[in-house]
């Protein structure tokens, strides 16, 4: 359903349509008469970035000790990598120079052994709520797609394949003119022969859990590039405000849309920490072996999404290992095997996990010697982490009201018996 127009959408049309007026060539004539050398350029290596490795993490390098079953404990990067660029042996992870940065390694580890900074969960979803927050539609692509310089509501990445579907979810569930565009048989030509499947699973099993859809376009003719209304009036009224200070709103004219999407982003980066605040005050953040418990980026977004929605949790399927005691020799292999501590022993003996920090790898089941471990379905609702300070400020705000009701429903018997007591008086 269409959204209503009032006398400030009709002032932005007339501003809009003014200045087409007064400068009809747009930046054409800039343009032509600019030195081509400034010109900018399609750069495709300026979206992509080499990963660095950080071996502690890795699950095989974990598992090392167990020679025997290590090599099947983890091999998801050495499964993506178009190029057979990665290396695992003993302690260490290395990257060729045969990489293609791609960012697909990035993506499918688990426990975010492999670092780009351009690629981060924690960057990408903040690049892409500010797009989708200021514009009709945000578009995800890749560099072979659109082989441009990309216009401000479209995200450029090596390969579409790089987002995993935890950010997905967190966006789509939220945002919903978020969009792919590859145009038709560009992914046949790519040599990144494992970037299609990546994306395909990653965004159906995220638009599984939260039940929205993703985009597709494409047809480059196709797409939208106009801002959104929400962000067109910030700019509007923000214009207007600073109207005396022609100087300060001239080299800033989207100043007050921008700053609207930066407390959104930081209400959402204060969001991740008050939750993972109140997940390390429920179980602890650390183990009782006294080794800290670890979240990692894509695990942040999710629980952070489901603590704000928790209905979704129910569409999740996610399964955590459980111990049979009678076959559990308490060798410790799994606690070993699991670098972010989401597992352990007690001081019992036995086998606990903490759903929440749980990566849901299966790497302590495969490492274990006695196959005493299985995967087995996780309550859904055990991911989503109450928040106890927002539930006693609502306990508050719900105890306030009712003591306002209960002082206008006094308020009106006293009145009521004030004016029978008038009314007798009269008929004295």
């Amino acid at each position: 359903m269409a959204e209503k127009r009032d006398f400030i959408d009709d002032l932005i049309d007339i501003q809009q349509d003014w200045a087409k007026v007064s400068n009809p060539l747009g930046n054409l004539t800039s343009t032509l008469a600019a030195d081509p050398g400034s010109i900018k350029a399609f750069d495709p290596s300026e979206y992509k970035e080499r990963p660095r490795a950080n071996s502690i993490f890795c699950l095989r390098v974990a598992s090392n000790g167990n020679s025997d079953r290590a090599e099947r404990t983890c091999s998801r990067c050495l499964d993506i990598c178009p190029v057979d660029a990665i290396e695992i042996h003993g302690s260490s992870v290395k990257i060729s120079d045969d990489c293609r940065k791609c960012g697909l390694c990035t993506m499918v580890c688990p426990t975010e052994v492999f670092v780009a900074q351009k690629l981060m969960a924690k960057s990408l979803y903040d690049k892409i709520v500010r797009v989708a927050s200021s514009h009709e539609q945000c578009y995800v692509t890749c560099t072979r797609a659109l082989g441009r310089v990309p216009r401000d509501n479209e995200v450029v990445l090596p390969c579409v394949g790089t987002m995993p579907k935890e950010l997905w979810f967190s966006l789509i569930a939220d945002y919903d003119n978020i969009s792919v565009y590859l145009p038709l048989g560009i992914c046949d030509r790519c040599r990144t022969t494992t970037g299609e499947e990546a994306y395909a699973e990653q965004i159906s099993c995220a638009e599984e859990w939260s039940q929205r859809s993703v985009g597709l376009e494409v047809d480059e003719r196709d797409l939208n590039h106009e801002q959104s209304r929400a962000y067109k009036r910030g700019q509007f009224m923000g214009n207007m405000a600073r109207a005396g200070q022609a100087a300060f709103a001239a080299t800033n004219p989207a100043l007050a849309g921008a700053q609207a999407i930066a407390k959104k982003i930081q209400a959402h980066s204060t969001q991740v920490y008050e939750m993972q605040r109140a997940l390390e005050r429920a179980v602890g953040d650390k183990t009782s072996g006294n080794h800290r418990r670890i979240l990692t980026q894509k695990r942040k977004s999710v629980l952070t999404m489901l603590q704000g929605h928790p209905a979704l949790a129910g569409r999740m399927r996610l399964e955590t290992p459980v111990c049979d005691l009678t076959r559990c020799t308490m060798c410790g292999d799994c606690v070993k095997a699991c670098p972010v501590h989401a597992c352990e022993l007690d001081p019992h003996g036995h086998f606990q996990v903490e759903p929440a920090y749980c990566l849901n790898c299966g790497a302590c089941v495969t490492i274990c010697p006695e196959d005493a471990l299985r995967m087995r379905l996780c309550d859904p609702s055990e991911l989503v982490v109450r928040d106890e300070e927002a539930e006693r400020r609502k306990r508050e705000v719900e105890r306030q009201r009712a003591q306002v009701r209960r002082a206008k429903e006094a308020g009106k018997k006293q009145l009521g018996r004030a004016l029978d007591a008038i009314e007798r008086l009269g008929e004295d």
